[in-house]
């Protein structure tokens, strides 16, 4: 199983300064979709790429909340 495989709904997405940027909703051949928290509604969609460490609960990012920011679906 790799890193992306083992994604699951509601682990907490951080970004690269450490900010964390919401909630997993799913992952999919778009990439890890993201509910935002701390902001109005939305969710983004972050490219399986730009995850550079997943586990139990906690899935990192290599970009910032600014990068996925101006991704907002």
């Amino acid at each position: 199983m790799t890193m992306i495989e083992m994604i699951q709904p509601g682990w907490t997405v951080v970004d690269s300064n450490g900010e964390e940027l919401g909630k997993v909703v799913r992952v999919d051949a778009e990439g890890i979709h993201v509910r935002k928290g701390g902001l109005i509604g939305g969710e983004v969609v972050v490219p399986k790429s730009a995850c550079t460490d997943a586990e139990e609960g906690r899935v990192e990012l290599s970009v910032t909340r600014k990068d996925i920011e101006s991704r907002r679906k």
